[in-house]
């Protein structure tokens, strides 16, 4: 699977970690809020309590991936990564979700 686009909302942290991995992941993270060439919105769970960031996120038609520690919430995403996650997650995660969207998989 070639690296598909994702664009990345969290803590600065979040952020910069999965730049730091973007060598060994499947996906080429987009951080920057010009660029709207993306195909996933990954996102943390602590960006939902910033009303503007929930509102893009709702309103935004591309899948929607959640990173936390708990899936302690009853939102409807396209997934749900757990944290800490390994490498091998994160992709899983990206490819499964991209095939599901794709065959129409529930």
């Amino acid at each position: 699977m070639h690296k598909v686009n994702v664009k990345i909302l969290g803590s600065s942290s979040f952020v910069s970690t999965l730049n730091e991995l973007k060598m060994f992941l499947k996906l080429n993270p987009i951080s920057d809020t010009v660029n709207d060439n993306y195909k996933i919105i990954l996102f943390h769970i602590d960006v939902l309590q910033n009303n503007k960031l929930k509102d893009y996120i709702y309103s935004n038609s591309s899948i929607k991936i959640c990173a936390g520690n708990k899936r302690n919430f009853n939102e409807n995403f396209d997934s749900f990564l757990e944290l800490p996650a390994s490498l091998k997650e994160i992709n899983a995660i990206i490819e499964d979700t991209i095939a599901k969207k794709k065959f129409n998989i529930n």
